[in-house]
């Protein structure tokens, strides 16, 4: 008689230990996802692309680089659903980032936007380190000699602007690009040193930049 209860014990000690022995998985796959915050590789690939190549997104755009787009708001600090989908949630956030980088708010995302989103995922330049020597030989050119730069210049002579610029203390993202940050910046540094505040970086501005190295 005591045989026919063995089994039924074992079916019971089943029952009772199972959900015991599934909780720790579930609460592993929930602990991973909350941890999960690299941009994933298909979006990140995406920045291959040069900013003044990209696609010009806007509401109502539908493209995986909304995406990219939605996954940086998100890593910004401005919550956003990543769905690919421009709506009324994504413009809102777009045009507060724009605001706050200074940007025309206009909830279009286009070159200069792009490059600030770009920028999100670079490490940003350390005003104490060493000038690369790709940049400080750019200054064996004459500043009379140097290139005019201005709002919309794409060069490596941007990096060296940028990068002096935050050496001088003004904080600029070294990405090449002559948006409205670095020109807010240039302003800043030109009336700083009793220059012609238009900026646009012309001989004596370079003359003066180059003199910070010195």
């Amino acid at each position: 008689m005591k045989k026919k209860w063995i089994p039924a014990l074992l079916a019971f000690g089943l029952l009772a230990a199972s959900p015991i022995a599934i909780q720790p998985a579930e609460a592993t796959s929930h602990t991973t996802a909350v941890q999960e915050n690299k941009l994933p590789a298909n979006l990140a690939n995406l920045m291959k692309i040069a900013p003044e190549h990209q696609f010009t997104l806007r509401k109502g755009s539908k493209r995986i680089e909304v995406k990219l787009l939605q996954w940086t708001l998100n890593h910004y600090g401005l919550k956003t659903e990543v769905d690919g989908i421009f709506g009324n949630k994504t413009l809102a956030n777009v045009r507060k980032y724009q605001a706050e980088k200074g940007l025309k708010a206009d909830g279009i995302v286009g070159m200069y936007t792009w490059a600030a989103l770009y920028a999100e995922h670079e490490k940003p330049a350390e005003p104490d380190g060493e000038l690369p020597a790709k940049l400080r030989n750019l200054m064996d050119i004459a500043p009379e000699h140097q290139f005019i730069l201005r709002e919309g210049s794409k060069r490596i002579e941007v990096q060296l602007l940028q990068w002096t610029l935050n050496e001088y203390g003004l904080p600029t993202t070294v990405d090449g690009i002559f948006g409205p940050k670095t020109k807010q910046n240039v302003l800043k540094y030109q009336a700083a040193k009793g220059l012609k505040v238009d900026g646009v970086v012309g001989t004596y501005t370079w003359a003066a930049l180059y003199a910070e190295y010195r």
